[in-house]
């Protein structure tokens, strides 16, 4: 699995199919002038899950859009409630003419971080399916939390970031174009201290993250 992830890497620039599977629905947060921030539920391996050749899981995240003019600054501002939590984003362009599918459905159930998605003819999971158009992601941002990461330097092409504040992510882009961007929060390699708060129901609670985003 590590090599097809390796590979799926090394194709970045290019349009890559991940997979076979009917298109999933992220149900994202549209973040705008009056929507600016969210409380997101992650898991703390969702954004790269070793158990899965360090791909990240489509509902391991929650998912985001927002609009911007290109030229625009856009920052994503990730902040974990628990400090052992590495939160981790990727960033996609919605192409307004090749992408006819809507835009809270990605192409899988999983994702390499860094690279374009493209699914032709897309269709949802419904029985009979449903035809859903084109999905075209072009790629534009990716970065997770280095700080206190114990295997920070790991993978160098998933792209650590460092602000001095383990538990925080800040991923920023200039606009390339005009529309709809779509993102999602992960988290990647907890710390070894790190225990899962348990709800009632003795299952494992998702870490929360806090979201904000701006664009300027």
């Amino acid at each position: 699995m590590m090599k097809i992830k390796k590979m799926l890497m090394t194709l970045a620039t290019g349009l890559v199919a991940v997979s076979a599977h009917a298109a999933t629905d992220v149900k994202p947060t549209e973040f705008n002038s009056v929507m600016k921030s969210a409380v997101f539920s992650v898991t703390a391996k969702g954004w790269s899950d070793p158990a899965f050749g360090d791909a990240g899981w489509t509902h391991s995240g929650q998912w985001g859009t927002v609009t911007a003019t290109k030229g625009q600054t856009v920052t994503i501002t990730a902040i974990a409630d628990d400090k052992g939590i590495h939160p981790g984003s990727s960033v996609w362009y919605r192409d307004p003419i090749k992408d006819t599918a809507p835009d809270n459905y990605v192409v899988d159930h999983f994702y390499p971080q860094n690279a374009n998605l493209f699914k032709n003819k897309a269709t949802d999971e419904s029985t009979p399916p449903v035809a859903l158009g084109n999905i075209i992601m072009k790629y534009t941002a990716h970065g997770y939390d280095k700080d206190k990461n114990i295997e920070a330097d790991a993978d160098p092409m998933l792209n650590g970031k460092k602000d001095g504040i383990a538990g925080k992510l800040t991923i920023s882009f200039k606009a390339k174009y005009d529309g709809t961007y779509i993102f999602v929060v992960g988290a990647f390699n907890p710390d070894a201290s790190y225990v899962p708060v348990l709800g009632a129901d003795g299952k494992a609670v998702n870490p929360k993250v806090a979201v904000k985003v701006s664009v300027k």
